[in-house]
């Protein structure tokens, strides 16, 4: 079970379809959600927690408004290239922060580091 949907995806980053697909933004999902489960050493199942769903959104927006083919047409849409690497940014910091979350274990003291 994917950890969000094409909707919460664009609620957080606000693209159309006329944009991206749902489609396309599911066949997202599943990497965003896969990089979730390699960092985190995990899987969630039917009950997603909240942060890991707005978690899920947060990287498959980054993957989205980081594909050159899809900047071309956010451009089109009104969206300039100072707006996406300031949304960029701030959802790369948003997700580290739930990833910090899930990886200070402090019943076994285990420690993961998470890159930016």
């Amino acid at each position: 079970m994917p950890y969000c949907d094409s909707d919460d995806v664009r609620l957080v980053c606000g693209v159309a379809e006329n944009v991206i697909s749902s489609g396309d933004i599911g066949g997202l999902i599943v990497y965003s959600d896969q990089e979730i489960d390699d960092i985190i050493g995990s899987s969630f199942g039917e009950s997603v927690p909240t942060r890991i769903n707005r978690l899920s959104a947060l990287l498959t927006s980054i993957q989205i408004y980081s594909r050159p083919d899809l900047r071309f047409r956010l451009g089109k849409a009104g969206i300039d290239e100072q707006q996406i690497e300031k949304n960029l940014d701030r959802w790369q910091a948003e997700a580290n922060e739930i990833f910090e979350f899930y990886s200070d274990d402090e019943k076994t003291g285990e420690f993961r580091v998470v890159q930016a």
